[in-house]
């Protein structure tokens, strides 16, 4: 099945391409989902900070002053180890998003700039790894399924950890084989494992993979010291987040959150009700399985799955494929089945797809094209349907570049400040960058809206941008206690949540639509109306004049 390599690099540029444009079309304008608002905010000034007072970090328990602080420290402000990780998630994702925002400022599109391209190059890796598992023309059929599944393209449209950690899985993956072939790349099987680990802890599941795999196939690696090496080095890069545990155990008595919630620590965390397994049980793994997956692709992959059972030589072939398989299931044991954890079974089922068709090609040629024609083409209408056609849409981007085109990369005179020191520090430095444009002005929204939406549209504004936000609940405190004089000649702008909104998962409260109510009995109407995907009202904005 050999191919000329000129024709082999035609339709590897072409499968490229495809991933480029599945990739980047469009993607400043998708909307704001999962979490990518508490990732995004985040990263912006790399601050373990989500604005909850039910999940709080070390910048609230170390805060400076009198506000609130809980945890005594022998200087002012936060210890320098809290800056290695983050209560939550280890931190090269923030680092990665950071580092974009840092050159390109924060939007949309910066967000997700960093998951569009190690998608891309994620799309090459698995041409590598099938070449050297199977062969060439595997490698192209493996690339080009992964390339244009609804579920990696998805991901790599999305400010979240998993194309970054999908990138470094595959990574690891590729120098573990050449580990095979050469002992000398040990160093780069370490580096890369250590850089899947700080990105996301499931990429645990790679451990068990590859000793079952050394046992059963090359106990000689076994008995290598280098592999060893591999291994120390990978605890060398994954150091910060040990480091960042070990202090947090001393000073706190329990680990991260995610560390904390696998352990059963106690913590000031609510941990049971952020696990992927209470949100989404194992038991829910088919429902989300085919919320990412088509069912032909689920087929195929199934089919090629049996074949690498029962195929002697195919077997031997993927058999590293088959242990992912198993141990991403196991994982999923743990975790649950969010589509967040299943979504890694794309990583063995594009290979089982690309040895499918391989071994069909060989026996019916003709057979295998059709089929192959058909599922390519089913996946593209997959894909596209839900990315361009009818995506989510809930009114949040929108949202977001109306108040891009009224803030216009300016701000207001009146820069906010903060009670916490740490956090007004941010304010100040991060503020200094934009021009003062507008005169008073400031931001008040619905205390039902969802907390990522939140966190992007409203409090990255006032940390980084400089704009003065509170809630309807704190508005109307001001108003029922008569101290609306302080906002005297601030221009306001005040957002309703509807029913097309995203919302919290709690009783909602009436705050905003006493607002509301208070605005039309004073003649004002709203600014503009947002409207959601299905034509609903998502947000009603007013804006209007304290006098």
């Amino acid at each position: 099945i050999g191919m000329q390599k000129n024709t082999t690099k035609i339709w590897l540029g072409l499968i490229l391409a495809a991933a480029f444009l599945l990739r980047f079309i469009g993607l400043g304008s998708d909307e704001l989902i999962f979490d990518e608002g508490l990732y995004a905010f985040r990263s912006i000034g790399y601050l373990d900070y989500l604005e909850s007072p039910y999940q709080t970090t070390p910048i609230q328990w170390f805060a400076p002053g009198d506000y609130k602080r809980t945890i005594p420290s022998e200087s002012e402000g936060l210890p320098t180890w809290t800056h290695l990780s983050f209560h939550d998630h280890p931190p090269l994702f923030f680092l990665v998003q950071h580092m974009f925002f840092k050159i390109f400022k924060d939007s949309l599109f910066v967000s997700r700039l960093p998951s569009a391209l190690f998608g891309l190059a994620s799309v090459y890796l698995i041409y590598l790894i099938a070449s050297k598992l199977i062969n060439e023309r595997a490698g192209l059929i493996s690339a080009f399924i992964f390339a244009v599944s609804f579920v990696h393209t998805s991901v790599s449209r999305l400010a979240m950890m998993e194309s970054v950690l999908f990138l470094f899985v595959l990574l690891n993956i590729y120098y573990f084989l050449k580990l095979l072939e050469d002992r000398k790349h040990w160093a780069g099987f370490g580096i890369t494992l250590g850089l899947a680990f700080l990105t996301k802890y499931v990429a645990v599941f790679l451990i068990p993979t590859y000793f079952i795999f050394l046992i059963i196939s090359r106990r000689d690696i076994l008995r290598d010291r280098r592999l060893y090496y591999g291994f120390f080095i990978t605890a060398v890069v994954f150091s910060p987040v040990i480091i960042y545990n070990i202090q947090s155990y001393k000073t706190f008595g329990h680990f991260d959150l995610q560390l904390a919630y696998l352990l059963g620590q106690k913590t000031p965390w609510p941990v049971n009700e952020f696990g992927g397994k209470t949100q989404d049980p194992l038991s829910h793994i088919w429902e989300n399985l085919t919320a990412v997956f088509s069912l032909p692709f689920l087929i195929t992959s199934t089919a090629g799955l049996g074949l690498a059972m029962f195929k002697k030589d195919l077997r031997k072939k993927l058999l590293l494929m088959f242990l992912v398989f198993l141990f991403i299931a196991l994982l999923l044991t743990q975790t649950g089945s969010a589509v967040r954890f299943t979504a890694l079974y794309i990583i063995p089922f594009t290979f089982f797809v690309g040895a499918l068709f391989i071994y069909l090609y060989g026996k019916k040629p003709k057979m295998a094209l059709a089929i192959f024609i058909l599922l390519a083409a089913h996946e593209l209408f997959f894909t596209a349907e839900r990315v361009f056609i009818n995506p989510p849409d809930y009114g949040v981007a929108k949202l977001d570049r109306y108040f891009d085109s009224v803030f216009k990369n300016g701000r207001p005179q009146n820069q906010p400040s903060h009670p916490n020191l740490i956090l007004n520090n941010v304010i100040e430095t991060y503020s200094a960058q934009y021009p003062v444009t507008l005169g008073p002005t400031g931001l008040v929204f619905d205390d039902n809206l969802a907390t990522g939406p939140m966190l992007w549209l409203f409090s990255r504004r006032q940390y980084y941008h400089g704009v003065p936000i509170m809630t309807a609940s704190n508005f109307n405190q001001i108003i029922r206690h008569e101290n609306s004089v302080a906002l005297n000649g601030f221009t306001l702008y005040f957002v309703k949540t509807d029913s097309g909104a995203p919302l919290k998962p709690t009783t909602p409260t009436d705050y905003a639509t006493d607002l509301e109510n208070l605005l039309i009995k004073n003649g004002e109407t709203p600014n503009i109306i947002i409207k959601s995907g299905d034509g609903s009202s998502a947000f009603r904005v007013y804006k209007f004049s304290v006098k």
